[in-house]
């Protein structure tokens, strides 16, 4: 009989094809005839069976010729059956009455008696006649699997089946294992899904989303940013600090986005036309880290406002004023190498910049962007090799 989960509700008859497929043997019950007797405590104990409810006694099988047995018939996965007989006793249509249970119990002792205990086995090929070629490979790989199992040396030793204890403890410590990974990978998501829901929060109070997370202008705008911090370039953008600074000034200010390298050196003393919108610039960055604090997006206020250094903005100041490559080396003590590629991010968020700007349709400031990539895009900093 096939196990029906809920009696009467409809369902998709390919679904239920699959939930078979997936339950496998399990997914059937066989009545078979056994001849069993009430267990007693140390049977209990010794088999490691649970008694019934409501104080009634486990069953367990018992030998045909135990006279304190009684043959009754049991439901049974399955996969319970571990083999099957080609032997077959006629059984009578009814199985209700004792007397003819008890009647099929002699039968089946006549023929455990009758063939000295050794049982055939059904074959399914020779006398079922499965004739599919994937069925036979299968049996022929079974049976060959069988005969090593029966030539090793552990098989039918006491410690076979110790060993055997310790693989499925293994096995269901494996099982348990991969459970909780997938509850940490399930407490992650939530983690982040949290996390995604504080970011959101921060857009929308900022100004880049609305309150139906559609994005803004604004937001528009920090989507053409990918080489620098996009929330904090935007609001420097959009409070108008970029208008009022020359290109030279522009230019030093991005500088911060890009270097990220710590210095051996004090970060240095800048001028005033420097010092000035450095300061803007952290003051922006304290209100974006406050901002996200309040929306419960933590983040430590004086390390976001330090990742933006200032140790390259007089040396960029100096070589958009056309400054020599040997004369910026000697105004710092950062390699060659990371001076290179530093200019070359900068060049980057110069154009990445003017695509912002042309966004909002600023020409000026779209401009100023142009011009501050033309003034730094020089000499052997951007020459295409170094092996002149």
């Amino acid at each position: 009989r096939k196990i029906i989960k809920e009696k009467g509700k409809k369902s998709n008859p390919r679904a239920a094809e699959e939930e078979l497929k997936r339950q496998g043997a399990d997914g059937y019950i066989v009545d078979v005839l056994l001849h069993c007797k009430r267990a007693d405590s140390a049977t209990l104990r010794k088999l490691e069976a649970t008694s019934a409810t409501e104080g009634e006694m486990a069953i367990v099988p018992c030998e045909l010729s135990d006279t304190s047995g009684e043959t009754i018939v049991v439901p049974v996965l399955l996969s319970c059956i571990d083999r099957i007989s080609s032997v077959r006793v006629h059984m009578p249509k009814d199985l209700k009455s004792a007397s003819d249970r008890k009647d099929m119990c002699k039968r089946m002792a006549k023929v455990d008696k009758h063939l000295k205990g050794n049982i055939p086995l059904l074959d399914p090929i020779k006398e079922m006649n499965i004739k599919d070629a994937k069925f036979k490979m299968l049996v022929q790989k079974i049976g060959l699997l069988e005969a090593k199992l029966r030539e090793h040396k552990l098989f039918g030793t006491a410690e076979e089946a110790e060993l055997f204890t310790s693989y499925q403890r293994k096995v269901e410590m494996q099982t348990q294992l991969k459970d909780v990974q997938r509850k940490i990978i399930d407490a992650q998501s939530a983690v982040q899904l949290d996390e995604l829901k504080c970011r959101k929060r921060v857009l929308r109070h900022l100004g880049y989303t609305t309150a139906e997370d559609v994005i803004t202008m604004k937001g528009r705008v920090a989507c053409e940013i990918t080489s620098g911090d996009e929330l904090l370039l935007t609001e420097l953008m959009f409070h108008g600090v970029f208008n009022d600074l020359t290109t030279e000034q522009t230019v030093s200010l991005l500088s911060c986005f890009v270097f990220q390298e710590k210095t051996k050196n004090e970060p240095p003393q800048l001028q005033d036309d420097l010092a000035a919108p450095l300061r803007i610039m952290q003051e922006s960055a304290r209100k974006i880290a406050q901002t996200s604090n309040e929306c419960k997006l933590q983040m430590n206020e004086e390390e976001y406002v330090e990742s933006f250094r200032p140790e390259l903005m007089d040396v960029v100041n100096a070589w958009c004023h056309g400054a020599k490559f040997s004369q910026i080396c000697r105004m710092t003590d950062v390699f060659e190498g990371s001076l290179i590629r530093a200019f070359r991010r900068l060049e980057e968020l110069l154009r990445q910049m003017c695509q912002a700007a042309k966004a909002i349709g600023n020409v000026d400031l779209e401009n100023k962007f142009a011009d501050g990539s033309v003034k730094i895009k020089r000499d052997i900093i951007f020459a295409a090799s170094l092996y002149l």
